[in-house]
């Protein structure tokens, strides 16, 4: 198996919140250690993404009034709220997900030291160009197995290599605003995640509501990103992907990044190959092309 395109440049592996979850027991850095015994030269957490999506929302919330907002930055979320028109298109804060944005991020970077740039996780918006292979976690955890590496029996600290910083500022998983900055900076704004069954009412009613609200459903839709795995679940799975993290910082992790654009017109998302996909042609001009555990197999051999 080989991920660089040349000895002088980087193989990068970007890990989806969903893959840390499926890897248990095996803590992250075990599984980042792992990965770099595959081959990859540094393996980034979607944390990162993460990061760049809550503060670009932050940023466009700062200016609205106090009217409710929702928050679609999931293409599982684009595709629900979306899929009878284009009502709530005003009240949307519509952007490109976390996985999106940190490959801009790392693309913009590292530059021609990027050798190739892979993920592993189920969002649907890992796909060319912003990545160049993609797998599911249990085809990576797969070809870790058939290696003979243990992940479980790897150092759960960096012994020899740069530790990417995994805390959290102004994120949750997913992307969504931490609480307590979504107040501070946006006008006492108030998040609300939305979980059961009844998710087209309940966002009816926060929009229609006097209070000055962002509304988040990635976990009711289950987003991948957010830690929500083939197991179903709830909001709790923030609870478990905040287990596996370091405390969170007091101060602004992704200190030196420059915001991405990450601004995405609310329309439906397309689809490709019978996947839900990232309209990566309005960012683009490049038509979607879904990448299948399949692919990613054959782009590896």
């Amino acid at each position: 198996m080989e991920f660089r395109k040349s000895p002088e440049t980087l193989a990068v592996l970007v890990v989806g919140t969903d893959t840390l979850i499926e890897a248990l027991p095996a803590r992250p850095i075990q599984l980042a250690h792992a990965c770099g015994a595959l081959g990859f030269d540094l393996v980034v957490p979607l944390s990162w993404g993460d990061e760049l999506v809550a503060e670009a929302a932050l940023r466009a919330l700062e200016p609205r009034d106090h009217t409710p907002a929702v928050l679609c930055s999931c293409p599982l979320v684009r595709q629900r709220l979306l899929q009878t028109g284009g009502d709530l298109a005003a009240a949307m804060v519509s952007l490109a997900p976390s996985p999106v944005a940190v490959a801009r991020h790392l693309r913009s970077l590292l530059g021609d030291r990027l050798g190739s740039l892979s993920f592993v996780g189920r969002c649907p918006s890992a796909v060319p160009p912003e990545y160049d292979v993609a797998y599911d976690p249990p085809t990576l955890l797969g070809i870790v197995r058939d290696r003979g590496i243990q992940i479980q029996h790897q150092p759960d600290i960096y012994l020899d290599r740069l530790p990417p910083d995994r805390r959290r500022f102004v994120s949750l998983p997913g992307g969504c605003p931490a609480p307590e900055l979504l107040w501070q900076r946006c006008n006492e704004r108030t998040l609300v995640e939305i979980e059961g069954p009844d998710l087209a009412l309940d966002v009816a009613q926060h929009l229609m509501a006097p209070q000055s609200t962002l509304v988040d459903v990635a976990t009711a839709v289950g987003c991948f990103c957010a830690g929500v795995t083939s197991t179903p679940t709830d909001i709790a799975v923030r609870v478990a992907v905040a287990s596996l993290e370091p405390p969170r910082s007091i101060t602004p992790v992704m200190t030196d990044a420059v915001i991405p654009e990450l601004e995405v017109a609310a329309i439906a998302p397309s689809k490709s190959s019978g996947e839900i996909g990232y309209d990566v042609a309005s960012a683009s001009g490049r038509p979607p092309m879904a990448i299948t555990p399949a692919t990613a197999l054959a782009n590896r051999k």
